[in-house]
């Protein structure tokens, strides 16, 4: 298949029209008796102790983990693949019949167990049964690894858990609970609030868990049980072995778009986990007479030294960079970054008319933002392009940055970080000092006060649903925000102290701009903003400068 011809499906896919492999019916099913929800004994805590990073092992049933984790490594166990192959299989029949048998395994109409995985990775509000009379709610996700169902409370921070997915031997559904017993007996019960919400996770944690499981909905017992291969499946319709691959990345197809091309969604068939990938060809022809290039803004994709400061990284509150690959054919670059399965926090796409955040939720957001911020500031970088479509949220629902296209590192004596004729970042959020306005104040030398003008304006955008300066064309943004004084709309009404806040991170005078110190510590936060780990900085080896950006190379499958 063409590239032009793939973009046209995955055009038609993301509009809803997709190819059908078969409506799923289920696995054939038996009754077993009057085995119900309550049999076994329900224990009100499934708190492991805590270990020393919160990882699971193979013989844990329930572990306390950190709200930040590091990589779990690329050789860890991982059911879901347990009989991955490699390659994808040519015959278009047998792939078909393959495909045909893991859609009977879905319980959700329309969606295969593919779609369903990735679609309980942005998890769901449940309630948690704690003693026979007492239900707490919580939230759960599939962790990333898809070996762990994970929990946090909604009400106690601090309380959260992960069940390791190996160690369940049995998966029972009775109406809309969910109980899922360990090999040693213990409990795990939850109660959706909706069949659908049901339906979804029973389908996507069947195949997770060992084959050997019992597995039953309403007293009847799942009897087809196979080894689950994703190779196998469908996503959206499409079958996942007539995806085209880049190196160790099969390109399920598009999710979204960014300032200079389209994101897909990715797996690995690596470490077995999902990844946004964006594609960037470093011309792009069409946009009048001026060409799009691929260091359009001064991060360049093409040094080294740059995509390796980028890929050591490592901060709850950043969207980590895993790959960077270009390929010499057609002289283009493959990002392959963290995948965000809940999305960007708000679309701003829009000046104006959006439905406005709370001001509390905007304030929850902010705690993490600040800190990716000062992690970004520590390192001696800058984001220039901070608005609410590049704060994007994790299933547990962490706020990451993300796109750093327009960032700055000052500390790298090679980097090409010369300025360019036009303005970074988007024109709404943007600082006065870096607007093409003869009324743009003195830009200083490091733009770190710029990101405090960013976050401001991000801040107003999100509990106003409009931009802080309005206008018609680019140009007279940039005047309104280098001349405007800053006001707030009548409604929604918002505290005090947000307010001082604004006024503080968006004066357009950046040396008596807020700093990022001044803001952490503002009462509007109530508490002081404080970081979740120790910041440290980042190390760079000659290897890693060497192996920053790898050749693409890429696998397409036989038409």
């Amino acid at each position: 298949m063409s590239d032009i011809v793939e973009e046209v499906v995955e055009e038609l896919e993301e509009l809803g029209v997709s190819q059908v492999v078969d409506s799923p019916r289920g696995p054939p099913i038996r009754t077993y008796g009057n085995h119900a929800a309550g049999d076994d004994e329900i224990v009100d805590e499934f708190d492991g102790a805590p270990g020393a990073t919160g990882r699971l092992s193979g013989d844990s049933w329930v572990s306390v983990v950190s709200e930040y984790e590091g990589d779990q490594g690329e050789n860890a166990e991982n059911l879901l693949f347990a009989s991955v192959e490699e390659e994808p299989k040519k015959e278009k029949a047998g792939n078909t019949h393959a495909a045909n048998q893991m859609l009977q395994l879905s319980r959700v109409q329309g969606k295969s167990v593919l779609d369903c995985v990735i679609d309980i990775l942005r998890g769901t509000r449940v309630l948690k049964k704690k003693s026979f009379m007492r239900t707490g709610e919580r939230w759960i996700w599939l962790g990333e690894d898809l070996m762990s169902l994970c929990w946090k409370s909604k009400k106690k921070m601090d309380e959260h858990g992960r069940v390791n997915l190996i160690k369940v031997r049995k998966l029972k559904v009775i109406d809309l609970e969910m109980v899922l017993t360990s090999t040693d007996n213990k409990q795990l019960s939850l109660t959706f609030n909706s069949k659908e919400d049901m339906l979804l996770w029973l389908t996507g944690l069947a195949c997770l868990i060992p084959k050997s499981a019992k597995v039953s909905q309403d007293n009847a017992m799942f009897s087809e049980r196979i080894n689950y291969d994703p190779m196998k499946d469908a996503w959206r319709g499409k079958l996942v072995s007539s995806r085209k691959h880049v190196n160790e990345y099969i390109l399920l197809g598009g999710i979204g778009k960014g300032s200079f091309g389209k994101v897909k969604l990715a797996l690995s068939r690596k470490d077995k986990r999902f990844y946004a990938v964006k594609i960037i060809t470093t011309v792009r022809k069409g946009v009048g007479t001026r060409d799009v290039t691929a260091d359009a803004g001064p991060l360049n994709l093409d040094s080294r030294e740059e995509q390796a400061v980028m890929k050591k990284l490592v901060h709850p509150n950043i969207c980590r960079n895993r790959d960077v690959l270009y390929d010499e054919a057609d002289d283009r670059f493959i990002l392959v970054i963290e995948y965000m399965s809940r999305g960007v926090v708000m679309d701003s796409s829009k000046l104006e008319g959006v439905k406005p955040l709370s001001e509390d939720g905007v304030r929850e957001i902010m705690r993490d933002v600040v800190c990716g911020l000062e992690y970004m500031h520590f390192q001696e970088m800058v984001h220039r392009d901070i608005k609410p479509d590049n704060l994007l949220r994790a299933g547990d629902g962490t706020v990451k940055l993300g796109d750093f296209g327009e960032a700055k590192i000052y500390n790298l004596k090679g980097a090409s970080q010369a300025s360019k004729p036009s303005a970074p970042g988007t024109p709404a959020f943007l600082a006065p000092e870096l607007c093409l306005s003869e009324k743009a104040p003195r830009a200083p030398a490091e733009s770190y006060a710029a990101d405090i003008w960013s976050l401001g304006a991000t801040i107003y955008y999100m509990v106003f649903g409009r931009a802080p300066f309005l206008a018609k064309s680019v140009f007279e943004i940039h005047e309104a925000i280098c001349t405007q004084k800053l006001t707030f709309p009548r409604g929604p009404g918002v505290t005090a102290a947000l307010k001082d806040l604004l006024n503080r991170m968006m004066t357009k005078e950046p040396s008596k701009r807020a700093t990022l110190d001044e803001v952490k510590t503002h009462k509007w936060f109530i508490e002081p903003v404080v970081q979740k780990i120790p910041l440290k900085k980042y190390k760079i080896t000659q290897e890693d400068t060497d192996n920053a950006i790898q050749p693409a190379i890429w696998k397409y499958p036989e038409d």
